[in-house]
């Protein structure tokens, strides 16, 4: 489902039949500014599903209700922000090494051990505590809060968003100089865009900026 708001246009996917051949129109959706992906514990595919979710540019958001275990669970921890109902529960899937190695990442070695050879379930409340998702919120309000989310970071300047997404993405996997250097790249980058003039003359203006991604 497609959904244009004020700030930009948000896409809201299933987490079933399909999901590649969706995630993978993504890169060339130049309107798309962000991302809902609806995980309720019965996701279908496999690995090429996991690699299209990565290859997505824009902010993804991931919505988890009921037992979020095996793909659906390597599914959010590709996305770029977990919230989750307060009655679901996440499993990390002791074969699932590539999402093991993304949980170690979030919580840590010992935490990522625990929960991947064990293989319990835990519930929404220990998953933030341990951060394996960033946000609970209650069942019958998730669906609400992930579209504001959403809504939050289609307002911003979308050029910027996929820059933040991208370096910090890629913040722990480099040398402090050369994250330091990727940050530089971006920032030269952007200060020239289309989208900075509009933020500067939106702020000497006072009103709120409209922003094209260009």
């Amino acid at each position: 489902m497609v959904e244009r708001g004020p700030g930009g246009t948000i896409r809201h996917i299933d987490a079933g039949d399909g999901l590649g051949a969706s995630l993978r129109t993504l890169p060339g959706a130049g309107d798309v500014r962000a991302v809902v992906l609806a995980l309720d514990g019965a996701a279908t595919g496999g690995a090429a599903d996991v690699e299209a979710l990565l290859a997505v540019p824009q902010p993804v958001i991931a919505a988890i209700t009921g037992a979020c275990a095996g793909l659906a669970f390597e599914l959010a921890l590709a996305c770029d922000v977990r919230m989750a109902a307060d009655d679901a529960t996440v499993t990390a899937d002791p074969a699932a090494l590539a999402a093991a190695a993304r949980l170690t990442r979030l919580v840590g070695e010992a935490r990522a051990k625990d929960l991947v050879l064990t293989g319990r379930a835990v519930g929404a409340a220990d998953a933030l505590r341990l951060g394996v998702v960033t946000r609970v919120v209650p069942a019958a309000a998730l669906a609400g809060a992930a579209h504001a989310a959403a809504e939050l970071i289609a307002s911003r300047a979308p050029l910027a968003a996929r820059a933040v997404k991208q370096a910090l993405g890629r913040a722990r996997d480099l040398a402090p100089a050369e994250a330091l250097a990727l940050e530089h790249e971006h920032f030269e980058r952007l200060i020239t865009s289309r989208d900075h003039r509009e933020a500067l003359a939106a702020f000497f203006a006072r009103r709120p900026p409209v922003f094209t991604g260009s």
